[in-house]
């Protein structure tokens, strides 16, 4: 298994996190539809939030090693010469919009969050409800809270989550679409490099 990619194969670390995230973003995405659902005060719906937080988190820090580890590899597998050009674009344009979702959604959704009066002192626990996974507290740029910003930055994730739902659905049909129909190495070579 090579560890860096080239112009035919992407490297294993390129692969893990790609899949890492895939799994933790398509959770998140499926949780937090749920969860918008769910009465502001369910007791689910906090226990859920928290979760959902944390590994919001975690998605971010692995967003961060993604960026790095491309900046410190930049080859990358090329598409195919047959591919036409108009498909090559939206591949390039879709990855880019995917990049600056991955940030966008748990920036937003930290940013809701702190702005929440809910996060003030003594609606909830706050001590509790800003730590990742109970282990530190996320810092918190708005200790007052602010009904308008909150509902700002709510609506920024909620817009940003749709497109990640929509972008990732092309995504995955464009993929299979390279499988099984024009039967290239797009999806094999993320899979098995």
């Amino acid at each position: 298994m090579s560890l860096k990619n080239t112009t035919t194969a992407w490297g294993w670390p390129a692969r893990t996190l790609h899949w890492l995230m895939a799994i933790i973003i398509i959770g998140l995405l499926i949780v937090g539809t749920y969860m918008a659902d769910l009465d502001l005060f369910d007791p689910n719906r906090y226990s859920l939030t928290q979760t959902h937080k944390s590994f919001g988190f975690v998605a971010f820090v692995l967003a961060v090693l993604r960026v790095g580890w491309r900046f410190a590899n930049p080859s990358t597998p090329a598409l195919p010469a047959a591919m036409p050009a108009w498909q090559k674009l939206a591949s390039h344009a879709s990855h880019y919009a995917l990049y600056v979702l991955i940030f966008a959604m748990p920036l937003t959704g930290w940013l809701m969050a702190s702005s929440s009066p809910l996060n003030d002192e003594g609606a909830y626990p706050t001590r509790i409800a800003n730590k990742v996974f109970g282990l530190f507290e996320m810092p918190d740029p708005f200790p007052t809270g602010s009904e308008d910003l909150s509902e700002f930055f709510g609506e920024a994730h909620e817009i940003a989550a749709s497109l990640m739902m929509l972008i990732l659905l092309v995504h995955v049909a464009a993929a299979l679409k390279h499988h099984f129909i024009d039967k290239d190495t797009i999806l094999r070579r993320m899979i098995r490099g």
